[in-house]
């Protein structure tokens, strides 16, 4: 498994900033030898973390998202509002 440096990092967040793309598409499309998981939380980190809304699924800087205790999701402003 292959390491994502923090220069590779910051790119890859902010390609998928404002996507709908799949984990699996990005790891495809960007020949990274890395499981979802551990791709998933490694965009979790850095100066520009990235999550998934858990409701429409795009993904969006984790400082946009709010956490929804009901429903145990990070969710945009606009699904916040469904």
């Amino acid at each position: 498994m292959s390491l994502i440096d923090d220069d590779r990092l910051e790119e890859l967040q902010a390609d998928l900033e404002g996507t709908c793309k799949s984990l699996s598409q990005l790891i495809e499309e960007s020949d990274l030898d890395i499981d979802e998981d551990t791709m998933e939380d490694r965009l979790l980190d850095g100066t520009s973390p990235v999550e998934r809304c858990g409701g429409c699924e795009w993904w969006f800087r984790s400082t946009d998202l709010e956490f929804d205790e009901d429903r145990y999701i990070s969710l945009c402003a606009e699904c916040e509002e469904d």
